[in-house]
């Protein structure tokens, strides 16, 4: 988005009168990012109060949700539609499918069968909403930006050329997405070789602090955990319920001196859960920089992860043998709404490239999905080709025999 909340919120209802062209999927976009709020204030008022019931159940209402619930009013206003009476229709409303609410969003198809909320917990299409549009009064109090801010300083803090920083970042992105649940021993290790700190505080145990919660289980301790992907497991879940992990529930046993400890939501959500795709593009390039070495082709593809620091998710180098190199960019895309992704989704110009990938999650990369991402995309962002998992991997491989004069 070219705009912030503050920047794009109308100042009361003159602000949002129908006939304006408001903006359906900025509504909806103000409503996650009050749930978020409101979200965050209950977690608050349970520290300090003990628990709360529902969310929006106390506590003056958010900035951005009353600014959603004006654009809603003025609306239904212009569709002749008595809705809706009060907050409390708007959240019961954010229980159910955007497509069955009392008056009519302009939302691509996909996205009307989405949910606000899943009971009184935020759903992964408001998370990512609140994310994806960039609102950065909402996401300054997100875990998310908090670890990445954590990551950065301890990577930085743990190298002294540009070489050294960047491969502890990968290293602790890596991390992130391998490790949704870390051994007391294991971040013990992770401190002997990231030893930098800051007034005697090692900055790694900074960021497994920030990114992860303390189990206390001293000794040994059994967990269920996805056999795939890693992440815990309640009973009676027996199949992963991440987007596309064909994981299933499997036991393990975690040896710890005083705990261990577990992704936080927003951890798992931003980082480890939409890395997984990140992880399927990396060691497919792997298997097939080395399938294309043993049938001696003479080009040489090699993989780099986050390249200037997450600038981009990924580079593929294809090097002949008298040294001439061309590059491949690409990002990964997990996310629920393709409008969303393709109205918010800016490449960076650097580094230098032959060409610029969006390689969509292969679970999510249907014909509508592309079509709806193509449409928002058109006109707005300029050579990045639109491809899934499966495809870019073989794209890449006819590339390289190409060059190798092997197509």
């Amino acid at each position: 988005m070219s705009s912030t909340l503050r920047d794009s919120a109308p100042r009361g209802p003159a602000a949002a009168r129908p006939g304006l062209g408001l903006d359906d999927y900025q509504t909806v976009e103000l409503l996650a990012a009050g749930l978020v709020r409101m979200h965050l204030n209950r977690q608050h008022a349970r520290q300090r109060l003990g628990p709360e019931d529902r969310i929006g159940s106390s506590g003056a209402l958010p900035r951005a949700w009353r600014t959603g619930v004006t654009r809603l009013w003025w609306t239904a206003l212009a569709q002749q539609v008595n809705w809706p009476g009060d907050d409390l229709d708007v959240i019961s409303a954010c229980r159910h499918p955007l497509g069955s609410w009392p008056i009519r969003l302009g939302l691509a198809e996909g996205d009307r069968e989405q949910v606000l909320l899943e009971g009184d917990d935020l759903s992964e299409f408001a998370e990512q909403s609140v994310a994806l549009a960039g609102r950065q009064d909402v996401e300054a109090e997100l875990v998310e930006n908090r670890v990445f801010a954590l990551l950065m300083a301890t990577s930085q803090a743990n190298g002294r050329t540009l070489q050294e920083i960047q491969a502890a970042y990968v290293t602790l992105r890596l991390l992130l997405v391998h490790h949704p649940v870390l051994s007391d021993l294991d971040v013990i290790k992770q401190v002997q070789a990231m030893p930098a700190a800051a007034e005697g505080e090692p900055y790694v145990k900074d960021l497994v602090r920030a990114a992860y919660r303390l189990q206390p289980a001293p000794g040994t301790v059994a967990l269920r955990l996805c056999d795939h992907c890693g992440n815990p497991m309640a009973t009676p879940l027996v199949r992963c319920q991440v987007a596309g992990c064909p994981g299933r529930a499997a036991p393990r046993t975690v040896r710890t001196l005083e705990g261990y400890w577990v992704q936080n939501r927003a951890t798992r959500r931003f980082h480890h859960d939409a890395g997984l795709v990140e992880e399927r593009l990396f060691r497919g390039a792997e298997a097939l920089a080395a399938q294309l070495a043993e049938d001696g082709c003479p080009v040489q593809v090699t993989l780099e992860r986050y390249p200037l620091m997450d600038t981009w998710d990924g580079s593929l180098h294809f090097t002949r043998g008298d040294g001439t190199s061309q590059c491949w960019l690409f990002d990964a895309k997990d996310t629920v709404s393709a409008t969303l992704l393709g109205r918010c989704f800016s490449p960076p110009p650097e580094p230098e490239a032959t060409r610029r990938f969006l390689v969509l999650a292969q679970h999510r990369a249907t014909p509508a999905y592309r079509a709806d991402l193509e449409r928002e995309l058109h006109g707005r962002v300029r050579g990045i080709t639109v491809t899934d998992e499966t495809a870019f991997l073989r794209q890449a491989g006819q590339h390289a025999r190409r060059l190798g004069g092997r197509a």
